[in-house]
């Protein structure tokens, strides 16, 4: 998926907060499986306009998904002894994951000469 021509409209603040979003959610959500369900449908309006390079509506999807991310903190603070085992919850799904790291590289405005970058989670 070339995307180039597209991100270059999209202003590097809307970019930055796009991959923060998506980079937390590469390395710290935990959700039911059908919140990922409902998040791959985001992911995939994400990922058609990041290509459109329309700023308005990544800012509005990252807004979505970033509002996604607020049952995990609820459960965090709701947690008496860390979080529970038994609450349903898993990390992003690894068919979701390439999806992510594709946006992630998409949405940054300088990419690395010659190849892509390592996500953040691979670099741990």
């Amino acid at each position: 998926m070339s995307t180039s021509d597209g991100t270059a409209a999209i202003d590097r603040e809307t970019a930055g907060a796009a991959r923060l979003a998506l980079r937390l959610m590469l390395e710290e959500w935990r959700l039911p499986p059908q919140g990922w369900e409902e998040t791959a449908e985001l992911l995939a309006e994400l990922s058609t306009a990041v290509a459109a390079g329309d700023t308005a509506a990544v800012d509005a999807l990252t807004g979505e998904l970033e509002e996604l991310s607020g049952s995990r903190v609820t459960r965090i603070e709701g947690a008496q002894d860390g979080p529970p085992d038994g609450d349903g919850k898993v990390p992003l799904p690894e068919p979701y994951r390439e999806r992510v790291v594709a946006l992630v590289h998409a949405l940054d405005p300088d990419p690395t000469p010659g190849g892509a970058r390592p996500a953040a989670a691979e670099r741990t």
